[in-house]
């Protein structure tokens, strides 16, 4: 993305217009007196940026200006947008859009809405529809939009904070940029993107949805189970009654309770008793049949031991055959050995372990047990005593409850919920397909070079840190902070100082917005305003010398440079990553102190007269 703010604009109610001008890839100074002014410009930019409140002091300023503009580059586009000043605590609803940069030379009269000009201006900072907040808060919801105002916490260091101990961020005290900052940072610094956030939110989603089903097929099927044992329950009184004989399954034995409680059919003792006869002489037969199996297997296995025994017996011919010239023969000699030879092998064919007849055998008797165990099965099912009714009344009573379970587990049976199992496979397949890059990963490596970055910033101004010159980065990612860490131990310091304290705040945002860049960051504008950076070293009320430089101890004078140093540098870091990059500094040191830094640049000096709204120029 690239971004810098070209100029700023005041309509006075003098009828005269104050501009101020700023140079991109550069380090913009304005210095000079307390209370002229420059402050004021940093609430300014978050005014037309719609601020819904604002802190522009009413004395001197708002109740000489009638509107405030920026005139912008953003992309390739020139911008100038402007409001109207506020009247008291109330921020106006007014803006006036040039979509050419055109910057009037009076009052803007207003041409768009703030809706329509947010949108626009958010489109260009890559925040559409798809940017949403990815999980809630007790001011922001999960899945709102995500303001382009959040995004810009990253690119000022106010003097509210620019020495804060805790807090890094401008905005915390209000609860609703407090939630903001760490439900954005993700998106911010490229840790996320918003392709895997629509990933991320379709994953949920579909858990979401494979949850309910499964919920609802659970409870389906525990619907059906507890039916199932009431209906196994009335099938199994109707039996003893003898009103059913039907004991297949629990379909057959419905429509069997159907047929009895329309056709007032019953079944009778007589029945069930020739039922039960007919079954027991089904498993007599079976039974003798598996007796007649086994016993048939144990005289063939006898059979097979007495040829075994015979053909040990007939050993010897085996021995006259190998050796039969040796052998003293007679006329019928060569028949009879031929013979017993042709004996003993065909006892070895019959005793050679397992015969087809041995698995015949097997699976007939395998397949009689399975029929045996079939019919003791329905055996135990048909009831061994008849029951009775007391009376017809009793009788008729069973048939209407039954009756009523039956129209009870029809309505069920068509209004019950769908078989969900395709639907469950086919989820489970969309989530198993969803690559979702896990954020915990990057988020890991982002720190890591964070750190990297930022200990190139201390090695730079090491000589400004004093005793922690050596020590190293050390950035708490839940808390969103920055800390010093002692070398070779995993504790972090407390920097004490006021100075350290305002070199780490410089050192967090340089370092996030060098990640930015490098991972190519579209929403958050590459340009940085800070105020008073040097309010470490000398307060607002000291007394300056006649050369309007304050009195400051050499040592601090030095670590002022550091730090402008650091500055210089990082626009020297950013332009050889190719990328543009702006700040704008607000500050009462001498334009000397910089002298030798290649891209700082003096704005102008308010001092003798000169302000944000001069003198002159005042209504």
């Amino acid at each position: 993305m690239k971004f810098y703010i070209q100029s700023l604009h005041l309509w006075l109610r003098s009828g005269q217009r104050r501009s101020v001008t700023f140079l991109p890839n550069k380090v913009n100074v304005i210095t000079g007196e307390s209370h002229t002014g420059k402050t004021a410009i940093l609430d300014i930019v978050d005014y037309c940026l719609f601020a819904s409140k604002h802190r522009i002091s009413e004395s001197v300023i708002n109740e000489n200006v009638l509107w405030y503009g920026l005139r912008i580059h953003v992309n390739d586009k020139v911008y100038t947008l402007a409001r109207r000043a506020p009247v008291g605590t109330s921020p106006s609803p007014d803006y006036f859009l040039s979509s050419l940069g055109e910057v009037p030379e009076s009052a803007p009269s207003p041409n768009v809405s703030e809706s329509v000009l947010k949108k626009q201006l958010s489109a260009d900072f890559g925040i559409d529809q798809d940017v949403r907040i990815p999980f809630g808060g007790r001011m922001l919801q999960a899945g709102s939009r995500v303001s382009l105002r959040y995004f810009l916490l990253f690119n000022t260091i106010s003097q509210d904070i620019i020495t804060h101990s805790d807090q890094f961020f401008d905005k915390q005290s209000e609860s609703r940029y407090r939630e903001a900052l760490p439900r954005i940072f993700d998106i911010a610094v490229g840790i996320d993107t918003v392709e895997n956030i629509l990933k991320r939110d379709k994953l949920a989603e579909l858990e979401r949805n494979l949850a309910r089903l499964q919920k609802l097929s659970a409870k389906t099927q525990e619907k059906r189970d507890q039916f199932n044992a009431q209906l196994a329950e009335t099938v199994a009184r109707a039996k003893g009654y003898g009103l059913i004989t039907d004991n297949t399954d629990a379909d057959a034995s419905v429509t069997a309770l159907k047929r009895m409680v329309t056709e007032r059919e019953s079944g009778s003792d007589l029945l069930v008793s020739a039922q039960y006869e007919e079954i027991s002489s089904q498993l007599y037969r079976v039974s003798r049949k598996i007796r007649g199996l086994h016993k048939f297997a144990s005289e063939y296995g006898n059979h097979k031991a007495t040829l075994k025994e015979t053909a040990d017996s007939l050993q010897p011919v085996e021995y006259l055959m190998r050796n039969y010239e040796e052998t003293v023969r007679t006329s019928v000699f060569g028949d009879i050995l031929k013979n017993l030879s042709d004996g003993l092998q065909q006892i070895k064919g019959a005793t050679a372990g397992k015969t087809p007849l041995d698995s015949n055998i097997s699976e007939i008797i395998k397949a009689l047990e399975s029929q045996r165990q079939n019919l003791e099965k329905d055996l135990r099912a048909l009831p061994t005593e008849m029951e009775s009714f007391e009376t017809d009344k009793e009788k008729y009573i069973f048939i209407g409850e039954t009756k009523a379970k039956l129209e009870l587990y029809g309505d069920s049976e068509s209004e019950k919920a769908p078989d969900n199992s395709d639907l469950i496979a086919n989820l489970e397949a969309e989530i198993e397909g969803l690559a979702v890059t896990p954020v915990s990963d990057r988020q890991e490596l982002f720190t890591s070079a964070l750190d990297e970055a930022i200990q190139d910033y201390i090695s730079l101004t090491k000589a400004a840190l004093g005793n922690y010159g050596d020590y190293r980065s050390a950035f708490n990612y839940t808390e969103k902070k920055l800390h010093l860490r002692k070398p070779k131990t995993a504790s972090t310091e407390n920097v004490g100082s006021s100075s350290n304290h305002m070199f780490l705040h410089l050192f967090l945002f340089l370092g996030l917005h060098e990640l930015i860049m490098q991972n190519g960051g579209v929403h958050v504008a590459p340009f940085l305003i800070i105020d008073q950076f040097s309010r470490p070293y000398w307060g607002e009320d000291d007394k300056q010398d006649s050369d309007g430089e304050k009195d400051v101890d050499e040592s601090d004078v030095a670590k002022v440079k550091l730090a402008l140093a650091l500055l210089d540098q990082f626009i020297t870091t950013a332009n050889e990553m190719g990328k543009d990059f702006q700040m704008i500094v607000f500050e009462h040191i001498n334009p000397r102190y910089w002298d030798g830094l290649k891209n700082v640049h003096l704005v102008e000096v308010f001092r003798d007269g000169n302000a944000l709204i001069p003198v002159s120029r005042m209504d």
